[in-house]
């Protein structure tokens, strides 16, 4: 095999992984695997490896020698093909194989990274806070006043009570994805609504859900994307706290820009 030929092969591996790098950061499909801490690098990643498959072809010199033409094709082959059959098969959201692998989350000390809640300090010890803060100035609201919550917003406000005073009882707006209860539902009004969880990226996903409580029962299809306005409520069930959202509408919804949350 000519030394030409292979150099060409070699840059062509490079331009394939570069370019799909950067046509998954520049078309937002990114956003589906990595967090977005690590976008900016991912794409600076992908513009690399396409100069360098340019150099590769353009500058002179480059690899020298014989090379064996099936080696040299098995080994494009291997690098190539998984990665384009993942770009283009994959429909960039979980399903509910990976819930059913990894299952729900539903208590915050489940995830990592997790700090148990302290008592904050009285006042005049030191670090404690100079003046209290209203929650209205600093949770997102809709335009009738709902707050914008995600579900690891309220399974944190099940376990800190400081932050459950400003949910409970309030009207919030949850997205996510709807999943059947298979547990503690036997009047059958209550559903799963799952957001996936990362620290890093989609191998380190979790499945974070919240409970949700209708005044009947709810047939959607299993991982489809739901809006759900209700009352945030925190009994104690089998003797833990946790979030029980009473919903007042449950409405079909587009997936959000970024189907993670951090």
């Amino acid at each position: 095999m000519s030394a030409t030929l292979h150099r060409f092969l070699c840059a062509g591996v490079l331009l394939v992984w570069g370019g799909v790098l950067v046509i998954f950061c520049f078309s937002g499909k990114v956003g589906s695997y990595l967090h977005p801490s690590f976008h900016v690098w991912t794409e600076v990643s992908g513009i690399v490896l396409v100069l360098m498959a340019i150099g590769m072809v353009v500058l002179p010199g480059g690899a020298t020698g014989v090379h064996s033409l099936s080696g040299v094709a098995l080994r494009t082959l291997v690098l190539v093909v998984p990665l384009l059959l993942a770009a283009l098969v994959s429909d960039h959201q979980f399903g509910v194989a990976l819930v059913a692998n990894r299952g729900l989350t539903t208590h915050i000390a489940d995830l990592p990274g997790y700090t148990p809640y302290a008592e904050p300090p009285l006042p005049g010890e030191e670090n404690a806070p100079s003046e209290t803060q209203a929650a209205e100035d600093f949770l997102p609201r809709t335009e009738d006043g709902a707050i914008k919550a995600q579900s690891v917003d309220l399974l944190y406000a099940a376990q800190e009570p400081s932050m459950r005073k400003d949910f409970e009882d309030q009207e919030v707006e949850l997205i996510g994805q709807f999943m059947p209860a298979r547990s503690n539902n036997a009047a059958g009004d209550r559903f799963n609504l799952v957001r996936m969880f990362v620290m890093c990226c989609a191998s380190d996903a979790r499945p974070v859900a919240v409970t949700i409580q209708t005044q009947k029962p709810e047939s959607l299809p299993e991982m489809s994307w739901i809006k759900v306005k209700g009352r945030a409520t925190f009994p104690v069930e089998a003797g833990r706290r946790v979030p029980v959202v009473l919903a007042s509408s449950v409405t079909p919804t587009e997936p959000p820009p970024e189907s993670f949350i951090y």
